[in-house]
């Protein structure tokens, strides 16, 4: 029995978008191109829907699976520029992950993709630990409470359970919804729809909501190799102790400083450590970046 039908008219229930856009969809040749294209024929009158790279393909002719890597949003930020589209789509290959690009083909990072997205549900956030400024202080802004969780859908549906928590979002496109009977999972298709309700509340667009945010300076994730984790980690806080004006070992270290804040998490799998800096200022990030490389080799 074909079910797409059936979960594309589940999906519908959620589409309430204020206004008609016109968004692109790339499916990346995985599993969520013919759910995509059913949604696209129930809600004609409330979106028109434009779908590139929908056919499941386990060779990935388009581009590669993984949304984050590079060069993987190139079609998608081409279709939107020529279709003048209001925000552009890409899912994962398994369709769990989501990543969006606004109207002028910009990535849009997933702090202000979870600070807007959060606007359509009442009551506290759960993002993970990586979570930067502008989640945070536009989250807050809101009305809304923060909880940060550990890395992981583990935890963070542990976490939304425990604590009834309607939304959550972690740093690496994944989205959760908690919904009435205790039913808790991410789902990128369902995160596509929530993000699309929250632009069509927007008065002048998507790129011109984000031009108006505050800015700041992102390392990104850092990769570092290295054996003894711990023994870095621990150089590193006794390092910053003395500064820092906020220190958390729920997943890793992360410290946080008046005008910057960092995060290392070893890999479980893999030599590896991992690091995130954001700062305030330019030069706040650059120098705090040119040391902490240092003390972590």
């Amino acid at each position: 029995m074909d079910y797409t039908n059936t979960y594309a008219k589940f999906l519908k229930k959620f589409m309430q978008p204020k206004k008609r856009l016109r968004v692109v969809f790339d499916c990346s040749n995985g599993t969520t191109g013919i759910v995509i294209k059913s949604l696209s024929n129930l809600v004609i009158s409330k979106l028109k829907i434009d779908i590139i790279n929908s056919k499941p393909d386990g060779n990935f002719p388009a581009h590669g699976p993984n949304p984050m890597a590079k060069g993987s949003m190139d079609d998608l930020r081409k279709e939107v520029k020529k279709q003048k589209a209001d925000l552009g789509v890409i899912l994962d290959a398994d369709g769990d992950r989501v990543f969006f690009v606004d109207n002028l083909g910009r990535s849009v990072s997933a702090d202000a993709v979870a600070a807007l997205m959060s606007g359509n549900f009442s009551g506290p956030v759960i993002l993970d630990a990586r979570a930067g400024y502008l989640a945070r202080r536009l989250i807050r802004a809101n009305g809304q409470k923060v909880v940060d969780s550990r890395v992981g859908h583990a935890f963070i549906k542990k976490l939304m359970f425990t604590k009834k928590v309607e939304f959550a979002a972690e740093m690496s496109g994944h989205y959760y919804f908690n919904f009435k009977g205790g039913a808790v999972w991410d789902s990128g298709i369902l995160g596509a729809i929530y993000f699309i309700n929250a632009v069509s509340k927007l008065k002048n667009g998507l790129a011109d909501w984000l031009d108006q945010l505050p800015q700041y300076f992102h390392s990104g994730e850092l990769n570092f190799k290295i054996r003894n984790k711990k023994v870095a980690i621990n150089r590193i806080m006794r390092y910053y102790k003395k500064y820092a004006v906020k220190t958390s070992r729920l997943d890793g270290l992360r410290m946080e400083f008046p005008d910057w804040w960092f995060i290392v998490r070893p890999s479980n799998t893999e030599d590896l450590l991992r690091l995130i800096l954001e700062a305030k200022t330019k030069k706040s990030f650059e120098k705090n970046i040119a040391k902490m490389k240092m003390l972590i080799k």
